[in-house]
């Protein structure tokens, strides 16, 4: 039964696709600026978690030299994802809704490169390609600390 609603949620996602970004935008000052400023204390906080198992000498079990990536990989995110939210600052809006050219969805738009601000937005629009690992290393971190408590190897 499991399987066969994973299927038709996936299934669905391809049928009938919506425009997704990974780099989301808040309407600013106010929802931009609390959003920057998570971005930099969580950035602060994961850096200080990292420099912590260090000092501890607790980065040479794997379980917590795996909590240690995950935390070096958030801190990138958080930061890749700062300069994101700022480049969207400094983008046209026509470059995403051209004024001319009728209504057509975006996935038929050829992607406007003008500037570096726009070739910058692209690479950085794709933040989540950091998290992905950093959860994994997660993972891999307390699954290995559940093993130590039972007792395996």
């Amino acid at each position: 039964m499991k399987f066969f609603l994973l299927f038709g949620i996936f299934g669905s996602t391809l049928v009938f696709p919506a425009p997704l970004w990974a780099l989301q935008v808040h309407p600013h000052p106010e929802g931009l600026v609390a959003h920057e400023i998570a971005h930099l204390f969580f950035a602060f906080a994961m850096t200080l978690f990292a420099y912590r198992i260090r000092k501890m000498s607790l980065s040479k079990r794997p379980h917590w030299r795996y909590l240690q990536l995950a935390a070096a990989l958030l801190v990138v995110w958080n930061l890749w994802a700062f300069w994101g939210h700022l480049i969207t600052l400094k983008i046209s809006p026509e470059v995403f809704f051209p004024k001319e050219g009728g209504d057509y969805h975006f996935c038929q738009k050829k992607i406007l490169i003008q500037s570096w601000k726009e070739f910058l937005f692209y690479v950085l629009k794709n933040d989540n390609i950091f998290t992905l690992p950093a959860f994994y290393f997660i993972y891999r971190g307390i699954s290995r600390m559940e093993a130590l408590l039972r007792g395996e190897k």
